[in-house]
């Protein structure tokens, strides 16, 4: 295998066959990861000539170009670790550094989230954590960028970068009803959360034009146990030949129950598709068929919004959406 200079976590990560977060994690010091996974993770970065970097800090003595916040919820969750990874790779390659903050469900985004000192250092706010008006406002007047990560708040002075989620829960539908399914399972996320909605109501909506179709729906609540409690729910009542879960988290839940508590073979009595193509997607035990999110693509997105915002006294803010796609794997037939 040749050497990549360009290598990046991702491709490290593959390389291994392990999560993006293991990667992270082995360069990290004090960070925990098995002995196994660390030789693997070193040895895959070897061959491709993966040059590590560290987030930074505050305290950090090299200013670069600015200091932009990061604000994540579910920082616990599978998904966010892996947007970090690739958000911090993209904004150190424009030597930018991070400051990283983390919400609780359901927090907004506002001054007591960040400290004014930290605020004065701030060229950017990069947030997947909606702001208060307020909270907009202020950071309007001292000039500090405002990019919603992965939504859209419709907020006139604030950018944009995410995944088009209606329309990726409409591929699934489409491809639900080209298969012929005419009992239909969903699993979504927790009410409040607009990437649920969206990924939700972007399904429903194309197969609420097929009469034969019955759609039989859940919460799992973006959880491992909610997936798995959901098709437990929805299998106790109803004869289902397909499941669409609202993010791969509660796919593997899903799945799970099915191969310990039924006898459907799947894909071939059982289909089972999740959002996001999250690293552990591909992994073996799962192989799960799953809407991508681009996350390095939105990641260089949000960079150069940045980028343009110091370049340009006169720029606008902008709004990007990005069309995900269906990536089949061994839980689709």
């Amino acid at each position: 295998m040749k050497n990549n200079k360009n290598a990046t976590s991702q491709d490290v990560a593959k390389l291994a066959g392990v999560s993006q977060s293991a990667v992270s994690r082995c360069f990290t010091k004090g960070a925990s990861i098995s002995s196994r996974t660390k030789l693997r993770v070193i040895e895959a970065a070897k061959k491709l000539s993966y040059k590590p970097q560290i987030l930074s800090t505050v305290s950090s003595t090299q200013e670069g170009k600015g200091l932009v916040g990061v604000i994540l919820p579910y920082i616990t969750s599978r998904y966010y670790p892996e947007v970090l990874i690739e958000l911090h790779e993209s904004l150190r390659s424009s030597d930018y550094r991070i400051l990283l903050i983390t919400t609780d469900d359901g927090e907004e985004l506002d001054d007591k989230l960040i400290q004014p000192y930290l605020k004065e250092k701030l060229i950017a706010i990069v947030s997947a954590t909606q702001p208060t008006d307020k909270f907009v406002a202020s950071c309007t007047e001292k000039n500090i960028q405002i990019i919603a990560y992965n939504r859209n708040w419709k907020i006139p002075t604030t950018s944009s970068v995410s995944c088009d989620h209606r329309m990726g829960g409409e591929i699934v539908a489409k491809y639900y009803e080209e298969k012929k399914h005419l009992n239909i399972g969903l699993i979504e996320g927790p009410n409040d959360s607009f990437v649920s909605q969206q990924r939700c109501k972007g399904f429903k909506e194309y197969l609420s034009k097929f009469k034969k179709i019955k759609l039989h729906s859940t919460n799992g609540y973006f959880t491992y146990e909610g997936g798995y409690q959901g098709a437990k729910k929805l299998l106790a009542s109803h004869s289902l030949t397909a499941i669409y879960c609202a993010d791969d988290t509660m796919a593997f839940g899903c799945l799970d129950f099915i191969k310990k508590n039924t006898k459907l073979k799947i894909p071939k009595q059982m289909e089972v598709i999740g959002y996001g193509d999250i690293s552990m997607a591909s992994w073996e035990a799962y192989n799960l068929t799953t809407v991508r999110q681009p996350i390095r693509k939105m990641s260089k997105l949000v960079t150069q919004l940045i980028n343009d915002s110091l370049r340009d006294p006169e720029f606008e803010p902008a709004n990007h959406l990005i069309e995900g796609r269906l990536i089949n794997r061994k839980t689709t037939k």
